[in-house]
């Protein structure tokens, strides 16, 4: 569930349309995602995204979109805790999105790298 050490290409096939990404795997024009770019996305992370998965990508999606920023972790966790489900852990987070969590989620949601991470 780790990072890819490093893309093989900056482009990807998506059915008939092509989308580029950057050399870390952010998608270099949020217009090009999709479920269906977040799912090959994950693929680079050896995950399978379910209901939970696509739940959590759609709150950070709709935060991003609201606020033109990703949220730092503590925002993050005070969102799905108010909007997923009041347990919800840093852990679970962690279960589902890789030990990069923010990172990894960010990427996947197809929204620009967090300032705050590596």
């Amino acid at each position: 569930m780790g990072q890819p050490d490093r893309f093989t290409s900056k482009f990807g096939q998506l059915g008939s349309s092509l989308i580029e990404r950057d050399q870390e795997g952010f998608l270099k024009r949020s217009s090009d995602w999709s479920l269906e770019a977040a799912s090959a996305i994950a693929a680079d992370f050896n995950l399978s995204l379910g209901e939970e998965h696509i739940t959590v990508i759609l709150h950070l999606r709709n935060y991003y979109a609201q606020y033109g920023l990703s949220p730092p972790s503590r925002v993050l966790m005070k969102l799905l805790r108010s909007e997923i489900n009041p347990q919800f852990s840093s852990i679970q987070l962690m279960q589902l999105f890789g030990g990069r969590a923010r990172r990894n989620l960010a990427q996947i949601a197809g929204l620009p790298k967090p300032s705050d991470c590596d």
